[in-house]
């Protein structure tokens, strides 16, 4: 017998009963991680929110505001009178035809897993820069937390 094969018998000899014998596994696989929101969502979201100032919906665009930023009336009255009051004048700079809406998203920013910005072309004003809206993930779906359209 070789010096290696007489070290191997002896070290299989020297392991726990049944050990020499195991089944070779492969290790339990990881606990499955909280699938990451998907970025097709917050196109929806956005989508959603221009149909709603197209249609000077205040109602449907707060419907896809983050609760927290829409909490009180104050804050709700405030939306309306500066930020909607925007938002719906300009809607119709985001999209070719208002029938059906497909705004130009031209850069998709992910500050982190449960925050992206996108930035809209305005296709109104051909010289200015595409401007941000920015998304958060919470209780399963995307919500506006900052307009600048």
């Amino acid at each position: 017998m070789s010096l290696a094969r007489l070290l191997f018998v002896l070290i299989l000899a020297s392991l726990p009963a049944g050990l020499a014998h195991a089944e070779i596994r492969a290790p339990n696989p990881a606990p499955a991680k909280e699938v990451a929101p998907d970025a097709a969502g917050a196109d929806a979201v956005v989508l959603r929110a221009l149909q709603a100032g197209l249609d000077n919906a205040f109602d449907k665009y707060l419907a896809e505001v983050a609760p927290d930023r829409c909490e009180s009336q104050e804050q709700r009255s405030q939306l309306q009178r500066y930020e909607f009051k925007r938002f719906a004048a300009q809607a119709s700079w985001y999209v070719s035809d208002a029938k059906k809406p497909a705004p130009q998203i031209t850069q998709r920013q992910p500050q982190n897993d449960k925050k992206i910005k996108l930035f809209l072309k305005d296709i109104h004003n051909k010289d200015a820069m595409p401007r941000p809206i920015e998304l958060s993930w919470k209780d399963g779906r995307w919500w506006i937390t900052a307009n600048s359209l």
